[in-house]
């Protein structure tokens, strides 16, 4: 098993939907904030278009504080931009991470990947935005 860093971002009906898998400290710090980012006018032409973030965890194999950082920082940036932001499947050393820190509460989690995209859309995301 590669156990290497690794996140992806992928749409679905403007959810952007980021995979987060493999072990994560400090040294992956920067690389997940900007990944977890609100998206800008930097970020790829169909990221701007994203009404809700969800964070796909269910293939993280070690965290620590530093990704936990970036996740609130995350949910933080997303809530003063009007944007959900959801974790869906956290692994179960990520309960553990948001359990032992108490931060599970700052979040909103969803058990399956589709569960958190209907949950979105379920509170108004996942709809084009009209300029």
């Amino acid at each position: 098993m590669n156990d290497e860093a690794e996140i992806t971002v992928d749409m679905i009906d403007h959810v952007r939907i980021v995979r987060v898998s493999g072990e994560f400290d400090a040294d992956e710090a920067d690389t997940a904030a900007r990944r977890l980012a609100v998206p800008s006018e930097r970020s790829a032409p169909s990221e701007r278009s994203a009404v809700a973030t969800v964070v796909d965890l269910s293939r993280v194999t070690f965290a620590d504080s530093s990704l936990l950082h970036s996740l609130l920082t995350a949910r933080q940036h997303h809530e003063r931009a009007g944007l959900p932001f959801v974790l869906a499947e956290a692994s179960p050393l990520v309960l553990r991470l948001l359990e032992l820190t108490d931060t599970a509460r700052a979040f909103t989690l969803a058990a399956s990947l589709p569960d958190a995209v209907e949950l979105v859309r379920a509170h108004g995301g996942g709809r084009s935005r009209t300029s």
